[in-house]
């Protein structure tokens, strides 16, 4: 299946329909508590919504400057729905978020995955470092990518 990736504002209908990707797989499948979900990154974060051929709108993903490194490019709540999993509109969300990682001029791009999703971050090319830790009742390992090579 192909997808298609864009940029979008959070305060739109594509907006809406992030926040409801996310609140399925984050709140209701995972159980993370809403008010952990939705943040005060969100309003100023580059967010991105994949479509699928029908234009039904199937995975999501946002990235911001990290707090800890500001040279760093932070993704994070990248979330694809159910029926969409396994089909490579995941892949199409990260990929997105990396392109516009390097074309904002960051250097690294980091993030927080749950363990379980390693693999799918290790084959676009991120390394796990750190220990394991929980946050949101979640086991999560840190992970980073060379956006120089």
């Amino acid at each position: 299946m192909h997808y298609t990736v864009r940029p979008i504002e959070w305060d739109s209908a594509d907006g809406e329909e992030a926040r409801r990707i996310r609140l399925t797989v984050f709140v209701d499948e995972q159980k993370v508590p809403i008010e952990e979900e939705i943040d005060a990154i969100d309003p100023t974060a580059h967010h991105v919504l994949a479509v699928d051929e029908s234009g039904h709108a199937c995975g999501t993903g946002r990235i911001f400057p990290d707090p800890k490194e500001p040279s760093h490019a932070h993704i994070g709540r990248v979330a694809v729905s159910a029926s969409a999993r396994g089909t490579g509109c995941g892949m199409a969300v990260l990929n997105s978020l990396i392109e516009e990682a390097r074309r904002a001029g960051y250097k690294r791009a980091v993030l927080s995955s749950q363990t379980h999703a390693m693999g799918f971050y290790e084959r676009a090319g991120f390394r796990a470092y750190g220990d394991v830790y929980m946050d949101a009742g979640i086991p999560h390992r840190d992970m980073d990518l060379d956006l120089t090579k």
